[in-house]
């Protein structure tokens, strides 16, 4: 099917600025929410959006008690089902569904950061491409097919690589390694800064004393080891990794490509688990 046939519906900026004139490693992009204008983080590794519960009640929505969530660290929060709400993303107005409200994150409200997006949820039929050279948001409808003839014909010099996701996962999962122990489930996570991987998948790589590697929505701590470069293998290409970090604990899956890896590529993703995952790397790979 040819490139033609995919269609842009919207388009819009991605910062990695935060209120304040700081930086951060995840990409944000600024919305309207329920009328609000807020920063959400774009973050493929969340199962469903989040907005914080101090956004929810600024703009009046009706909420729920949940269940306890769990974040990337293992530990868990308070939660609140939250009402369907509009979403101003560019030129169109969305509707989110299935949202789920938690305590603000200690740095979200000087950040002006409202929540965060799961991308690949964002429409039910159209992908979210999450262009990290450019760093802009693209929702594009259209098959697998016009979508990747789509992209790669927006971007020639890269290599597109066309993966099969892993359908029990509902964020972005695919098969990868470090090289040269064997694929696993990896999941493609643009909220993380770090790659890690369980040591479990990794045996025999040891690296420096424990150290922080960043926290989890909770506040809690992630930490693990940092083990030097090393070479993450997708589809048969390698891309470098500048600094793995190695975990002794992680819940699935045990592998994690972060934004040391993901910034120079393009990802696009959809809502249905059986669509291939698209991902533009540079063509010698990194």
């Amino acid at each position: 099917m040819p490139a033609d046939d995919a269609r842009t519906l919207t388009r819009l900026p991605i910062s990695f600025e935060v209120a304040g004139g700081g930086r951060e490693h995840s990409p944000l992009i600024v919305v309207r929410v329920g009328g609000l204008i807020t920063r959400l983080v774009l973050d493929t590794g969340s199962e469903v959006h989040l907005l914080t519960k101090e956004l929810v009640d600024r703009i009046g929505l009706a909420v729920e008690e949940g269940e306890e969530g769990t974040d990337h660290s293992g530990a868990t929060m308070p939660s609140w089902a939250v009402e369907d709400v509009s979403l101003e993303l560019g030129d169109i107005e969305l509707t989110l569904r299935n949202t789920v409200s938690i305590p603000a994150p200690a740095p979200f409200p000087g950040w002006g950061v409202g929540g965060i997006l799961s991308p690949q949820h964002l429409d039910p039929s159209a992908c979210a491409v999450i262009d990290l050279v450019s760093d802009e948001l693209l929702l594009v409808e259209g098959s697998d097919a016009a979508v990747t003839g789509w992209l790669v014909e927006r971007s020639p010099t890269l290599t597109t690589l066309v993966l099969a996701r892993e359908e029990e996962f509902p964020s972005v999962v695919v098969r990868a390694a470090i090289s040269p122990h064997p694929e696993i489930p990896t999941m493609l996570n643009t909220g993380g800064r770090h790659t890690e991987f369980a040591s479990d998948a990794v045996p025999g790589l040891v690296g420096s004393a424990q150290t922080r590697l960043g926290g989890g929505v909770s506040g809690a701590d992630v930490t693990g080891a940092e083990v030097g470069e090393a070479a993450l293998v997708v589809a048969g290409h390698e891309l470098r990794v500048p600094s793995l970090a190695v975990r002794t604990a992680m819940h699935d899956p045990q592998g994690l490509v972060g934004m040391n890896v993901l910034r120079g590529t393009i990802l696009a993703v959809g809502a249905d688990p059986s669509r291939s995952v698209l991902w533009q790397i540079p063509a010698t790979g990194r």
